[in-house]
């Protein structure tokens, strides 16, 4: 008996050293989970709830719906990262009104940080776990939008094909997007015009499902009209004898630019009886909407382009109001304020290449705005002007090709689809590019002695 209990109390004085660093192993792998707990505790606890971690409790409906208004703002400045962290007490959530967005933003953060297959799975499982919630046709639309990033083309179409058939609003918009992209690129550009179409006439104005309808939409719809390739709009005029470019603008009310571009012409070309030249007939007109710095560029299908433009600055605002597009310029000479007549081409001139008056139509209106260039195009989308609206030089250029003399316009603070109050006023007879010949020339009114 004695002598195994000398053993057991040997083996124990023997072991001694290692029970010490056990202990010391425990002590510190116990500070690490307290100063781990900690960190946790700050990154996470953002509400003030008196100190129980988001992560370890219930989160109810409006905090989790915070959340997710925290992630998306996050998204939207390019850190998928921050987003996920965020995201992370939500993390396989359930709940109805705000699961399928969650899924839908772990989604895309998968699809920012480049793992798209990753999105896929996310996306079928919330399918599965929302099947009858009324975001299904949201979810459903995004899916499609992963299978396509991913390559599986097919399964995507036949995703889209459904949402066509079966959705509305934005899903729907978002899947007719979808398959506008397929036909554009099997190299049917007319019937993909018309999805883009149809899906910006779908989706919620100016949301994103929106905005990725309305920027292809507005290319396509500029290249069929300058094209030389016939469209099922395209008309034809013939030649007669003493017609020039100017005088078939007139007879057509067609800018002299539309014609140029689309028959491949110089503006001096000299034509013969029996020539046949293709054009488009539009009856355009232009809403500026002041609160996102947008030109909408509208005809009887609705949005034909929209463009980013530079409004006025504080203290200038760019006044609301119904106006008509006046005599055009090109190289206008800008007539400055205190300082006198400054050169097409000078690097100070700030009317850039292209000049078109806005023409009051209501009374009180100021008479010295206008649609131009810039020499500052990253005064674009901003507040800056003294309350005409700025465009980049390729922008101005390509409306001013486009748009007649007398053309309505509207500006507004928040453009309604529908409840703009425009009302197309009838053409006059007109110049060059639709200016009516007894009117006085841009040169004459002084171009830009007022606003820029």
């Amino acid at each position: 008996m004695k002598k195994n209990t000398r053993r057991y109390f040997s083996r124990s004085r023997r072991g001694g050293g290692s029970l010490l660093i056990k202990i010391i192993g425990l002590l510190a792998l116990v500070g690490l989970v307290f100063v781990g707990a900690g960190y946790l505790y700050a990154r996470f606890l953002e509400d003030g709830s008196g100190g129980v971690p988001l992560w370890g409790r219930s989160l109810n409906p409006e905090e989790a719906l915070s959340l997710v208004a925290q992630a998306e703002d996050a998204l939207n400045k390019g850190d998928p990262a921050g987003a996920e962290q965020i995201l992370m007490p939500l993390r396989g959530n359930t709940h109805p009104e705000y699961g399928p967005r969650v899924a839908v933003l772990l989604a895309e953060i998968s699809l920012q940080r480049g793992t798209p297959d990753q999105a896929v799975v996310l996306l079928e499982n919330a399918l599965n776990q929302f099947q009858l919630h009324q975001a299904y046709p949201e979810l459903l639309a995004h899916y499609g939008q992963v299978l396509e990033t991913v390559g599986r083309t097919d399964r995507a179409l036949e995703v889209y094909e459904e949402l066509r058939q079966r959705g509305a609003g934005d899903a729907r918009a978002i899947a007719l997007t979808g398959l506008a992209r397929a036909r554009e690129r099997a190299g049917d550009t007319w019937g993909a015009l018309q999805l883009y179409q149809e899906a910006v006439n779908t989706a919620s104005w100016g949301s994103k499902s929106w905005l990725a309808a309305a920027e292809p939409l507005g290319k396509l719809n500029v290249a069929a009209v300058f094209s030389p390739v016939d469209t099922p709009k395209t008309r034809w005029y013939t030649v007669e004898r003493g017609d020039t470019l100017i005088k078939i603008g007139i007879k057509l009310n067609v800018p002299l630019g539309m014609l140029t571009r689309a028959n491949s012409l110089p503006e001096d070309a000299v034509l013969r009886p029996g020539q046949r030249l293709r054009y488009i007939p539009k009856d355009f007109r232009i809403v500026i909407e002041r609160s996102t710095c947008r030109l909408y560029l509208m005809d009887s299908q609705g949005l034909f382009k929209y463009y980013r433009v530079g409004l006025g600055m504080p203290g200038h605002e760019t006044t609301l109001g119904r106006y008509t597009i006046g005599n055009k310029q090109k190289d206008p000479v800008w007539h400055k304020p205190g300082v006198g007549p400054i050169p097409a081409g000078d690097p100070a001139n700030e009317l850039g290449t292209r000049w078109m008056p806005l023409v009051p139509v209501e009374p009180g209106l100021p008479t010295d705005l206008g649609i131009h260039g810039t020499i500052a195009p990253d005064s674009i989308g901003k507040y800056s002007s003294h309350g005409c609206a700025r465009m980049l030089k390729e922008d101005v250029e390509e409306l001013y090709d486009l748009v007649v003399r007398s053309t309505p316009v509207e500006i507004v603070e928040t453009y309604q689809p529908g409840l703009d109050g425009l009302v197309p006023l009838s053409p006059e007879p007109s110049g060059e590019n639709g200016a009516a010949p007894s009117d006085a020339s841009p040169a004459d009114k002084g171009v830009g002695s007022g606003a820029v």
